[in-house]
């Protein structure tokens, strides 16, 4: 019973760790833009986090298969080059909110400027 367990924690954070190696090869580095892309793609890193925190109960940390404990020193790894994507990700999206606040604040400065030279002619 606790081999097939173990054979599963294995596979579940082999999945877990080719899901952040797609996720960093395709985000890290590039500018948010609120794309469809990126939001199903936080959803796949927030869904594959849950799926691993059920066997993070200390069972694995315990294991003595070098396999396993491979994959969960990879996927802690993952973890820390996650915390630091998402803030840099963070970062990007409170950029692009502020220069499209800006923009905005142009729009409409300029929507009032073609009002007010409507009325004046």
């Amino acid at each position: 019973m606790e081999r097939i367990d173990e054979h599963d924690s294995l596979q579940l954070l082999q999945r877990a760790n080719e899901r952040f190696s797609r996720f960093f090869a395709r985000f890290s580095g590039a500018p948010v833009l609120g794309t469809d892309e990126e939001v199903e793609a936080l959803l796949q890193v927030e869904n594959t986090l849950h799926s691993v925190r059920g066997y993070l109960d200390g069972r694995l940390q315990r294991s003595q298969a070098v396999t396993v404990r491979d994959e969960l020193a990879r996927y802690r790894a993952n973890l820390i080059r996650l915390r630091h994507e998402l803030a840099v990700m963070q970062n990007s999206a409170m950029g692009c909110r502020a220069r499209l606040s800006a923009r905005q604040k142009h729009l409409h400065a300029a929507q009032a400027w073609c009002a007010a030279s409507r009325a004046t002619t």
